[in-house]
This record gives structure tokens, sequence and C-alpha cells, in this order.
């Protein structure tokens, strides 16, 4: 078990930035979001080996868009209420938390928690990237229709107008589907509890280590970020086995809020004269060189920004940026078990009107 601090906490926000892809929240949200934690107490993070296999874990989620005004950013404290809730719902006891994703923001889902009620973080997050779907974070329970699951899901402020809390007793794709509705019908976003299920479960569909993966990721990239962009690069590809596919000017970066996503593309002319798009929803879902698919979620597409060595969210991305566009194969990440489950995708290709290949990116 480790306690938690500072160092950790930083370490693992800019891993999870560059883990996010685009989505997972934004650095400065993570970091404030962790030291308000570290404020209230020490929270504690452990590995699934030192749990029991009937030790019951619930995954912490956020539902929403990555814009400024209706995004996941704008969560602050509702998660500690949707736990509160949540043990009203289920009587059963919860021996840790896990994150639904690796983001900067999402690596500090259960900090706060854990430094007031001492339930330990686990590090076992359903997925060791960020991911648009809920489902891809429910750790195989799509598969398991008659499987009735608890979510709690709170939002908004504490007015009639825009405070939202939801108790779903339901199998997972109906939970979602009732969240994601909310989300999309009132530009509400949601921190979620849900799922509780044994760890020796999780540790078949989760993603073991994937928040100490985001740390040693965040360190490499605090490292070399002085230097400038191109040892930062050097020094992740050599870490992650991943590799820059282009560098150029952002042309545009069009997103728009649509059924409770940012759904869009940024267009990247490269040093080399190509036309880069990259289709958003939520995160970097894919890179088309001159329409050529180079890289398609799951695989890992990160945006760094030349003047400050870092990853972009998908919505920091502005014309004019000089940028590189930098991915990991997802063989080389640890992934839930949902990332091999094409069909989830299915929404995603309706939404930005492409294909997602099943080849992985070639390093």
């Amino acid at each position: 078990m480790v306690t938690l601090d500072d160092n950790h906490l930083k370490a693992m926000v800019y891993g999870g930035a560059v883990l996010g892809a685009g989505g997972g929240g934004s650095i400065a949200a993570g970091l404030a979001a962790g030291r308000r934690a570290l404020r209230r107490g020490e929270p504690r993070l452990v590995s699934l080996p030192e749990l029991a296999d009937d030790a019951r874990l619930v995954t912490f989620s956020s539902v929403g868009t990555v814009g400024k005004s209706s995004g996941v950013d704008q969560l602050e404290g509702q998660h500690a209420r949707a736990l509160k809730l949540f043990f009203s719902a289920d009587k059963g006891e919860v021996a840790g938390i896990i994150a639904s994703e690796v983001g900067p923001l999402a690596v500090t889902y259960g900090w706060r928690e854990s430094a007031v009620t001492g339930i330990p973080i686990v590090d076992a997050p359903c997925n060791s990237r960020a991911h648009p779907l809920g489902l891809m974070g429910s750790l195989g329970l799509h598969r398991l229709p008659r499987h009735v699951t608890t979510a709690v899901a709170v939002g908004g402020v504490r007015k009639p107008d825009s405070y939202i809390e939801l108790c779903i007793r339901a199998n997972a794709v109906n939970a979602a589907r009732i969240v994601r509705n909310t989300v999309a019908n009132t530009g509400v976003p949601l921190a979620v509890a849900r799922n509780p299920l044994p760890a020796c479960y999780v540790r078949r569909h989760a993603a073991p280590g994937g928040l100490s993966y985001a740390q040693r990721v965040g360190e490499t990239l605090l490292n070399q970020m002085s230097r400038g962009l191109t040892p930062v690069l050097r020094a992740l590809a050599r870490m992650m086995g991943g590799k820059v596919l282009a560098r150029g000017f952002v042309k545009s970066a069009r997103l728009e809020e649509r059924q409770g996503f940012s759904v869009g593309s940024i267009t990247i002319r490269s040093e080399a004269g190509r036309h880069i798009r990259i289709p958003v929803c939520n995160e970097y879902m894919m890179v088309l060189d001159d329409e050529s698919p180079r890289a398609a979620f799951p695989d890992l597409i990160t945006v760094f920004e030349a003047g400050a060595s870092l990853p972009l969210g998908s919505a920091e991305v502005r014309p004019a940026q000089q940028v590189a566009v930098f991915a990991v194969p997802r063989s080389r990440l640890k992934l839930g078990s949902t990332m091999k489950d094409r069909a989830l995708l299915s929404p995603i290709e309706k939404l930005l009107g492409v294909r997602f290949s099943a080849q992985e990116l070639d390093v």
C-alpha cells in the first residue's frame, strides 16, 4: 500500500495527459482535484494482489463532454455525494475504488474519498487510456445482460434547475444509456459510482497497474520537458513503444457538443505538406494522412503542443498551433477487456462517419 503525495499526483496527472488521448479531463483540473484531496487527508493506493478475491470494488467515472462549460472538468466533489448515495442503494461493503479510465483528471478519481473514508484506490483502472463510452469502462458487463448492477450519478449545483441525482438498478447497457442520455438532454456532466464487483472479476477485465504506468509515463515526460518537445517525444517513444506520426501546424479545430460528446475534427498541415485529419469524439480517435488511416482507436493518439512540450486536450487545440502527433500501438498499452470488443465502436463510427481499422499502428 502506498500513501499518495504531491509527487505521485504530478507524475500521474502528466502521465494521464499522455494516456488521456485528448480526453479524461485537463491537467489543471487533475492537479486541482488531487491537491484538494491531499488537503483532506492521505489517499492510499493498493495493488490488486493485496486484496482478497471477494473484495468488492466500485468504479468511479465521469460522463460528459470536454467543453469548458459542460465538460467533466466542472465536476467538483460530486463523486463524494455519489459514493454516499451508493452506500444507501447498495448495502454491500466497498473495499476499494477503481477509476474507469486513465486521463489527467481521471487518475484522481477516488483520491478525495480515500482521504476522507480510508477506502483505498486500487491500481486497476478499467482501462489504462481514456475512452469515450461508459461501456468501455464497464469491465465487460455489457456482455452479461442478466447481471443487474447499481449505478449512482450526481451532477450540477444544488439548485432545482441544474442539480441531478440518479440511482439506477439495471444491466450495464441500460444504466450507461440512462446516464449518457441524461447528460445529452441536460448538458450537465455527471460523476458516477457504479458496478460493484469482486476483485477476482476485476483482475480478469481491468488494466492492473494502469495508474503506476501513468506515473512512469509522467515521470518520463517531466524529466525531459525542460529540454523541449523532441527529447520528450524521443524518451516517450523509447518507454512506450510509440512514434511521431506527423509534425506541423493546426489548420482547423472544429468541435461541437452532440449527444453528450464533444465531436468534430482537427486538421493539421504537416511539415511534409500532407493533410493530417484527426476525428474526435472526446478523445483523438484516428489519424488520417491524406485520408489514409495511420492509427485508430484503441491505438493511443496524443497531440503535443511544441512550445510547452505538453499534451493538448482535444478542446485545447487551436488553429496556428505548432504540434506533433504521437501514437502508441494498442499492443503496447494496458487495455481492459472491452477494448477487444469492436462492436462498441459502432456508435462512434456513426457519430464521426468513419470506419475503424482492425489493424493496429505499425511501429
